[in-house]
C-alpha cells in the first residue's frame, strides 16, 4: 500500500490534474453515500466511465472460485448478472494476481477468453483489482478501439477502486452492526451484545481497507487547501469532503478500539501525575479550532491526580464533540472542571434535543446510538468513554431535560492503586 507521500509523488509523476483531484474527491463523497453493494457498483461504473472517457465499465465481485459481474455501464450488454470461473477470465486474473492488467489488443493476449469477447465492442481493456491483499473484486474498463491505458488512467481507476473498497467495508460493517442491534432489541433481560464471529472478521478488513483510502482522500483535500488554488464553491466542497473523511476516520477508530477492548478483556492504563484542567484545556482549544463558529465556554480549577491523560483527553473530546454535534448551534457549550468534596469532576453541558428517558439506562452499551437524527455513528463512542472512565475507577452521570439542557459529568478518583487493579475493576 502506498504511503501518503508516495501517493502524492505518483500522482504528480503520472500527470494527475487539479480537475482530476476534484473529480476523485467528488467520487469519494458519492461512494461514501452509497447505501448498499448494488448502489456502490452502479456509482463506480458511472464514475469510472466519465473519469477516464471509457466506452464501457464493469464492476466484478469475487466469489471464491467464481467471479460475478454485478454491474456494468456499456453501450451494449456485456456480462451483467453472469458468473464465470475466476481462472478463465481476465477479471479473475486481476483478482488472483492482485495487480492490474492492461491489454491493448484483446486478440493477442492469451489471458483473454476470446470467444466471450468476440461478439462485443471491446478491443482494449484495463482490469483493476478492488483491494490489494485480498481483493474483493475488480473494475473492468473497456475501449472500442485499440488503446493502451495510460498511467494517469490507471491511477484514477485505482483511486476509485480504493474508495469502492472502503464503501464495501463500510456497508458490510453497518449491516453487521444493525444485525447486532436487532438481536439486542429482541433479547430478553440482557444488556450485553453477544460475540459475533462475522463482526470479528470484519474488524481487520475495516482497519486495512478503510484507514488507507481515507488517509489518501484527507491528504488530497488538505493539499488542495494548502496550495490556495481552490476558491468559492470548490473550497466549500473540499472542506465538506475533508469534514466527512474525518468523521469516517473517527468511526473507524471507534470500531478498532472496540475490537482491542474485546481482545484484551479490558482497558490497560498508562498512569502518570497529570493535571485534569490542562487535559481539558487542550481538548477545548482543539474544538475551538475545529468549530470556530461555535461558542465553547471553559471554566476550570487546577486539579492534580494520577490518571492516563491521553485516555482522559479521548473521553473529553468525545463528550465535547457530541455536545457540539447535538447541541443547539446558537447556544454555548460549556466544559467545567471542578472538585466537589475532594472528588475531581468534569461536566460537559449543552442545550439541545433531550435524550429520551428510555435510552438513558442503555446509553453506554455498545452499538447504541444516542439519537436517530441521521448523524453518522455505529454506537460505540459512549461505550468506549465509559470503559475509560471505569478503568480509572470513576463513573459518569447523565442529566437531560428541556429546561436545564444535557450534562455528562465524569467523576474521577485522584489516584489509582495500579493499572492492573484498574483493569480488573473495569472488567468486573
Amino acid at each position: 500500500m502506498l504511503t501518503s507521500m508516495d501517493l502524492e509523488a505518483r500522482a504528480e509523476k503520472v500527470g494527475v490534474s487539479f480537475q482530476d483531484v476534484l473529480q476523485l474527491l467528488e467520487a469519494s463523497r458519492l461512494l461514501a453515500q452509497a447505501q448498499d453493494v448494488r448502489d456502490i457498483a452502479h456509482r463506480v461504473c458511472g464514475l469510472v466511465k466519465r473519469l477516464v472517457g471509457a466506452d464501457g465499465v464493469t464492476f466484478v465481485l469475487s466469489e471464491g472460485e467464481l467471479v460475478y459481474y454485478a454491474e456494468e455501464e456499456s453501450p451494449e450488454r456485456l456480462w451483467k448478472g453472469r458468473r464465470f470461473p475466476a481462472k478463465m477470465c481476465i477479471s479473475g486474473w486481476a483478482i488472483m494476481n492482485r495487480q492490474a492488467a492492461v491489454i491493448e489488443d484483446i486478440y493477442v493476449d492469451p489471458r483473454i477468453p476470446i470467444e466471450a469477447y468476440r461478439p462485443t465492442f471491446v478491443r482494449s481493456l484495463a482490469m483493476v483489482p478492488i483491494g490489494h491483499e485480498q481483493p474483493r473484486g475488480s473494475i473492468g474498463v473497456y475501449w472500442a478501439r485499440n488503446h493502451k491505458a495510460s498511467e494517469r488512467e490507471l491511477f484514477l481507476v485505482e483511486m476509485i477502486a480504493e474508495a469502492a473498497l472502503a464503501a464495501l467495508s463500510r456497508v458490510e460493517l453497518q449491516q453487521e452492526a444493525e444485525h447486532l442491534r436487532l438481536r439486542l432489541a429482541f433479547s430478553e433481560g440482557t444488556s450485553r451484545v453477544e460475540e459475533d464471529p462475522t463482526l470479528a472478521r470484519l474488524i481487520p478488513v475495516v482497519a486495512h481497507d478503510l484507514k488507507n483510502p481515507l488517509g489518501a482522500i484527507s491528504l488530497a483535500s488538505q493539499s488542495l487547501i494548502r496550495r490556495g488554488t481552490v476558491g468559492g464553491n470548490d473550497l466549500v466542497n473540499v472542506r465538506r469532503i475533508l469534514s466527512c473523511v474525518e468523521r469516517a476516520r473517527r468511526l473507524v477508530e471507534e470500531v478498532l478500539e472496540y475490537a482491542r477492548l474485546k481482545a484484551q478483556g479490558g482497558l490497560p492504563l498508562d498512569l502518570e501525575d497529570a493535571r485534569l484542567d490542562d487535559v481539558a484545556r487542550s481538548v477545548v482549544e482543539e474544538a475551538r479550532t475545529a468549530f470556530p463558529e461555535r461558542q465553547i465556554d471553559f471554566v476550570a480549577e487546577e486539579i492534580h491526580g494520577m490518571w492516563d491523560p491521553h485516555r482522559l483527553a479521548e473521553v473529553l473530546a468525545n463528550l465535547l464533540g457530541n455536545a457540539l454535534q447535538y447541541g443547539h448551534p446558537d447556544r454555548p457549550v460549556t466544559l467545567r472542571v471542578e472538585s466537589w468534596n475532594g472528588e475531581p469532576s468534569v461536566e460537559v453541558h449543552n442545550f439541545g434535543p433531550v435524550i429520551p428517558k428510555d435510552l438513558l439506562p442503555v446509553l453506554f452499551e455498545p452499538f447504541r446510538r444516542g439519537r436517530s437524527d441521521g448523524h453518522d455513528s455505529v454506537g460505540l463512542g459512549l461505550f468506549i468513554v465509559n470503559q475509560i472512565v471505569q478503568a480509572h475507577g470513576g463513573y459518569i452521570r447523565v442529566r437531560s431535560t428541556a429546561e436545564q439542557g444535557t450534562s455528562f459529568t465524569v467523576h474521577l478518583p485522584r489516584c489509582q492503586a495500579s493499572p492492573i487493579q484498574a483493569l480488573r475493576e473495569a472488567t468486573g
